[in-house]
């Protein structure tokens, strides 16, 4: 029952805060965060076993092949994390393991977003008779160990929550960098709460939740599709343009 603006000004204080400090910081967090992300996953996953029907897996290629496959091209902007690959390697210490670094990402990234769409997959049934807008919510309250332990979903939602500031603040994170290498600013700890404010501005236009879902569905797709995919591969062709250039003047 909570005003909805003081539940973004939470979370809008934790990445100004976080932001005025060194990107380290912010890193270290991250590194103790997503362990335990995973962790979260597995460990929702296994307790839910009981209740998992895996007939609903069937059939495996969903609608079909073009349907997936083709006509599923669309949905690409889910993986639009992929894009802050783009901006590690000058954040690297050693940048010759960006490679390695890409390749473990990719790699547990794929794993929480297996573990996640399974739950829900096999658990579908439980979603139809409740009006909650998190499904994987509605699966946290179904764990039961013993008779002490249950309804664990408050220990979920908590751990989501710090998940969700640590993505926001990278996100902002990169934006300032970004912001900085475009206008030659010298203190980037500067535009932290410029940007709080925007982040903040731009969450209070939708008035309800399913607001939201609708600027999800209609407008983030073709943002997503249009800066993470078409603006970067035009961007790398003239990069590559102009570096031969260069090399024919040279």
């Amino acid at each position: 029952m909570t005003n909805t603006f003081f539940v973004i000004l939470l979370f809008i204080i934790a990445i100004a805060i976080t932001d005025k400090l060194e990107f380290t910081a912010t890193l270290k967090t991250n590194l103790i965060i997503v362990p335990i992300a995973l962790l979260s996953m597995i460990f929702l996953f296994g307790s839910n076993l009981k209740n998992f029907s895996f007939n609903r897996v069937f059939p495996i290629m969903g609608t079909g092949f073009v349907n997936t496959f083709i006509l599923g091209i669309g949905n690409i902007y889910a993986f639009s994390g992929i894009a802050f690959l783009y901006f590690l390697p000058p954040l690297l210490k050693k940048p010759e393991n960006f490679k390695k670094v890409s390749i473990g990402a990719c790699i547990l990234f794929a794993i929480y977003l297996i573990l996640t769409v399974s739950i829900i997959l096999f658990m579908f049934s439980y979603f139809i008779n409740t009006d909650e807008i998190l499904p994987l919510y509605v699966v946290a309250r179904y764990i039961e160990i013993g008779t002490f332990f249950v309804r664990l979903e408050s220990i979920f939602l908590l751990i989501w929550m710090i998940i969700f500031a640590c993505y926001l603040s990278i996100v902002v994170r990169f934006c300032m960098l970004i912001f900085k290498k475009i206008t030659n600013i010298k203190q980037i700890k500067a535009l932290s709460y410029p940007f709080a404010i925007l982040v903040l501005s731009i969450a209070l236009i939708p008035n309800t939740y399913a607001s939201a879902k609708q600027y999800e569905a209609t407008v983030y797709p073709y943002i997503i599709l249009g800066l993470d995919y078409i603006f970067c591969i035009l961007l790398l062709i003239f990069a590559n343009l102009k570096r031969r250039k260069e090399r024919k003047v040279i």
